[in-house]
């Protein structure tokens, strides 16, 4: 069902001008498990110019982003300052810690998208413990090979639809 949403909405999104063609990839980023490499395939798809795509995709991922590192950083501050560390975050952190402990942040970043979302990457390299400039330097270093990724994907799937 979340498939076809999205193939629906890139459908209309060629139908659009130009201007609401880039609002649609940007709200397009901002979808966990669509992100920046969706976002800019679909971009490549419709036939949008790739730099310009690939810089609103990563604009619109990274914040999506930053409004997931940025408050649930300040929450797990406040609990670690309240020693609540046996309650309810940890016990569901605990596999977040192990995923942490084996790639470090580099890998959960890069490997999110993949995986599961960039969002539930931050997520986890917060939960476990992660410096948040850390987590927020590696996940822009994600979004932008992703974006990439994503972008040389749709200007593929583009020529090949041409």
């Amino acid at each position: 069902m979340f498939r076809e949403m999205v193939q629906e909405f890139i459908l209309q999104l060629n139908e659009l001008n130009i201007v609401l063609q880039y609002l649609g990839i940007f709200l397009l980023s901002f979808i966990p498990f669509v992100e920046s490499p969706g976002a800019t395939a679909a971009a490549g798809v419709i036939g949008l110019p790739i730099f310009l795509s690939m810089l609103v995709s990563i604009v619109g991922n990274w914040i999506s982003i930053m409004l997931i590192i940025i408050p649930f950083n300040a929450i797990v501050k406040k609990i670690q300052k309240r020693k609540l560390r046996k309650g309810f975050i940890s016990k569901r952190a605990s596999k977040a810690r192990e995923r942490y402990e084996k790639y470090g942040v580099p890998g959960v970043a890069l490997i999110a998208p993949v995986v599961s979302s960039g969002h539930i990457g931050a997520f986890v390299s917060i939960a476990a413990g992660a410096d948040k400039k850390k987590v927020v330097f590696w996940h822009v270093i994600s979004i932008v090979i992703w974006a990439i990724v994503g972008v040389l994907l749709g200007a593929f799937l583009h020529y090949e639809i041409m």
